[in-house]
């Protein structure tokens, strides 16, 4: 009898974090003790179960492997294939990449970061080449990137969206959410998805009942996105929203909130308008942070009057599962406390985002950020 890594497992490693163990097409991604990650390795070595070399510690561990289906038992010796062989990626632990694969879009928004509309408006190209997403593509590979989000602009509109993503499955990346307008989620869409067997989250801009089509620049674009809900909830794909606040909508929060909540959505993120790019011509509907903060104060007991209809993040203030549990994100610091070494974002730890144009930088809102460097292997693995 012998001890076999089950198929769906690889031993991978990085810098400071030698110890993973990754499961195949999946974001999954456990990081064993040494002693237990030693012990696996021995195992998977065809050395019998019984054999004198595994010490009663490590029959112990095994035997853990073996209950946590990590492990199985053989009748014959069961080396590691090719694929399951350890191997270490030359970098920090980088898990997850939000990439955006083009920077044209088919809606106009008023408060577009990377100032789609005008780059429209200018006829730039604003879309990567199939060969540069490839080469991303690699190049994420290279790094043991195990999940992606794709965005844009609006990322349904590359001819070849569906070229990186079969690229991203050969590269054993997952899917886990593409951000849209909902314009183009549609019957066709799902299928290829459902094809490859993938459903990712669709997450979808939501900015209020009755004010989505004025913050989108297009007539229907309400009409539009809450049909791609419908759609995804017939069709058994999770859907997501982002709701950027602003004086025009304040009021229809909780409306929103209810609706999405009907269409079956199951998180939305709630952030105020943040001035820049296009917005810069709308910075009269921004709020301050004093009034976002009172909307979400005098929101909250509606939300569980409502009966909690989904996943709510209000911007880093608030956020419930959709239960009667909350919890409040912000810390206040001590007015003596040095906080000069504190990580001001945990989220820029594990994963990064890639603009349009190739520039490499911890997230979204530092898109426009000076000193983005372009994607490359020496860039996706720093030392």
């Amino acid at each position: 009898m012998y001890y076999r890594l089950k198929d769906e497992f690889r031993l991978r490693g990085w810098e400071l974090l030698p110890t993973g163990i990754v499961r195949r097409l999946s974001g999954d991604v456990d990081f064993l003790p040494p002693a237990v990650y030693r012990a696996l390795q021995k195992a998977c070595g065809s050395l019998p179960v019984g054999s004198v070399l595994f010490s009663a510690e490590e029959r112990k561990m095994l035997a853990e492997l073996c209950e946590a289906g990590i492990l199985e038992k053989s009748e014959v010796p069961a080396p590691l294939s090719d694929a399951q062989k350890y191997r270490a990626y030359p970098n920090r632990f980088l898990y997850s990449v939000h990439w955006a694969i083009t920077g044209n879009c088919n809606c106009r928004c008023r408060h577009c970061y990377m100032s789609a509309p005008t780059r429209t408006e200018a006829h730039m190209n604003g879309e990567p080449s199939l060969d540069d997403c490839l080469d991303v593509v690699r190049q994420m590979e290279a790094a043991g990137v195990r999940t992606v989000s794709l965005t844009g602009g609006e990322a349904l509109l590359r001819r070849d969206f569906f070229a990186i993503v079969d690229a991203l499955i050969d590269a054993d990346i997952l899917i886990v959410t593409v951000m849209s307008n909902g314009l183009l989620v549609n019957e066709e869409t799902l299928d290829e998805f459902e094809r490859r067997g993938l459903r990712p989250e669709f997450n979808m801009s939501f900015d209020g009942v009755g004010c989505h089509d004025w913050l989108r620049g297009v007539p229907g674009a309400e009409q539009a996105v809450l049909r791609a809900f419908s759609l995804c909830r017939e069709r058994g794909f999770p859907t997501g929203a982002e709701y950027c606040l602003h004086k025009g909508n304040l009021s229809a929060l909780r409306e929103s909130v209810k609706l999405l909540g009907e269409l079956g959505c199951q998180t939305l993120k709630v952030n105020r308008l943040n001035v820049e790019g296009e917005a810069l011509g709308i910075a009269d509907y921004a709020i301050t942070r004093d009034e976002e903060f009172q909307t979400y104060l005098d929101y909250i007991p509606q939300f569980y009057e409502d009966g909690a209809p989904l996943s709510l993040m209000l911007s880093g203030f608030f956020h419930s599962d959709g239960t009667d549990g909350f919890e409040i994100p912000f810390v206040k610091n001590e007015e003596d406390e040095d906080c000069g070494d504190y990580c001001m974002c945990g989220h820029a730890r594990n994963y990064m985002y890639i603009t349009a144009e190739g520039a490499m930088v911890p997230c979204i809102p530092m898109g426009s950020a000076e000193g983005g460097r372009r994607t490359r292997t020496d860039a996706l693995m720093p030392g």
